[in-house]
């Protein structure tokens, strides 16, 4: 394998973790590594396709030139042409890729050969919002001070709410401020899986424990998947106990809570509550808005009315996990890409029918409080929370009624909506309003009119 395959293949690990499976597999899969001009720093790429080569050097020129810069430690300009371009270039010798450097990279200096952070996956562009800003919290707090403010640290939440981002984050922060730092990022299939290797090379397990115990910083994705693995179990249980004894920062995630982790075994799950334990949760209605803004930033699109509008359809669609919500954001720009077609509404429905409509007309309860908020001039957090000025608890009972009335949510479901209210209170809420709506006319008049307006946004 030569020296420019494998660049390109480190170059499309990247990528392939930034962009959507669609994206990826029409316009970077089909693309090559021509070659690399070490003394005028531009790495050429070809392609088959006319439209790709324009794709590749409008939509994605930042993109590659930002990853290859991670990957080579040096910033090449990309140029993109059709293969069939290169056809009467005279041949020229492989540029000779330079070894790298001394200063800090985004590999674990001492291990190269394991994976790269994500450059993109920083604090910088991490959004905050109420359901993660914990998490966000203590992990820049353990990046900033390692082994000596969470140690360790433990961060759980369903998949797709953030947790490999602060991950890499931390290992971003750590070496870019810290030159002397030994920071290794795995997965715990990897962890188990080197284990097994190991076990079965002659020195390997000396090799292993002298890899892992001999990090200044560990940070290990998924520990979930050591459940039942009681060999795996028993060798993580040692490190963690070196690491800890010799005050290295150990930072854990995971799909759930320590407790929960029944599998895993107790003197594991003690540890990890030693010192933090933070839970990121499904991004608030808001946070998806922001999130999806900052996307389109990158992506260089015109924040537009239009484009708002497709913003808010997918953030009110798409509520519980951030990679589907990004991933149909994407799909949108990269089906406007190939069929040259304005972002709207209209077109996101289409492009999107298979994730955001479902077969019914109902609003959702995420519509129902974003008008309603809008509405009152509150904000949805408002809605979810224990406050009781009339100011909030009014318009609360409002929303409780509406998604009662035109959903199919019962009054546990819709407690749960509102900040894990109690069936009764939604109850309550619901028989209030229908008392009213029978004695009031300016109430039947708002309501009406919120209606109206839920029905607008739902279509």
């Amino acid at each position: 394998m030569n020296d420019n395959h494998q660049t390109w293949e480190k170059v499309l690990a990247i990528i392939k973790e930034e962009t959507t499976t669609p994206s990826f597999n029409h316009w970077f899969a089909s693309a090559h590594l021509h070659s690399l001009d070490d003394t005028a720093k531009i790495a050429y790429l070809e392609t088959q396709d006319e439209f790709n080569v324009r794709i590749l050097n409008n939509r994605y020129k930042t993109m590659l030139e930002n990853t290859f810069k991670t990957v080579l430690q040096e910033d090449y300009r990309v140029i993109v042409r059709k293969t069939t371009d290169y056809e009467n270039e005279p041949e020229k010798p492989e540029a000779v890729i330079r070894k790298e450097k001394a200063k800090v990279t985004y590999v674990n200096k001492e291990f190269r050969n394991q994976r790269i952070f994500n450059p993109k996956f920083n604090f910088d562009n991490f959004v905050v919002g109420e359901s993660n800003e914990l998490a966000y919290a203590v992990a820049k707090a353990v990046a900033e001070y390692p082994a000596q403010s969470y140690n360790p640290l433990f961060l759980h939440g369903k998949s797709g709410l953030g947790k490999t981002h602060l991950m890499h984050a931390i290992g971003i922060y750590l070496l870019e401020n810290n030159n002397d730092l030994n920071v290794l990022y795995v997965s715990s299939e990897m962890f188990t899986n080197e284990l097994i290797k190991a076990l079965g090379e002659k020195n390997g397990t000396r090799e292993f424990k002298n890899k892992y115990r001999k990090v200044d910083v560990l940070l290990i994705d998924d520990i979930q998947f050591l459940e039942g693995k009681e060999s795996t179990q028993m060798e993580f249980f040692n490190t963690f106990n070196e690491l800890y004894a010799n005050n290295k920062q150990i930072v854990i995630s995971s799909d759930r809570p320590p407790d929960q982790l029944v599998r895993l075994d107790e003197r594991l799950r003690s540890r990890f509550y030693w010192k933090m334990v933070a839970e990121l949760m499904p991004a608030d209605y808001e946070t998806r808005v922001a999130i999806l803004q900052k996307k389109a930033e990158n992506e260089n699109l015109t924040m537009d009315s239009d484009l708002y509008e497709v913003i808010q359809l997918i953030a009110e669609r798409i509520s519980d996990n951030i990679r589907v919500l990004e991933g149909a954001f994407y799909r949108v720009i990269s089906f406007s890409n190939l069929m040259d077609k304005k972002i709207d509404k209209s077109f996101a429905k289409r492009v999107l029918k298979d994730i955001i409509i479902n077969g019914s007309n109902n609003p959702t309860p995420v519509q129902i409080k974003n008008v309603v908020s809008k509405h009152f001039n509150i904000k949805i957090n408002d809605l979810e929370s224990s406050k009781r000025t009339n100011q909030i608890a009014y318009p609360r009972q409002i929303a409780m009624y509406l998604c009662r009335t035109m959903t199919d949510f019962s009054f546990p479901q819709i407690g749960q909506l509102f900040g894990g209210k109690h069936y009764t209170t939604v109850m309550h809420a619901c028989d209030k309003i229908q008392k009213q709506l029978r004695t009031d006319p300016n109430l039947k008049e708002v309501i009406d009119e919120l209606k109206k307006e839920i029905n607008n946004v739902n279509n």
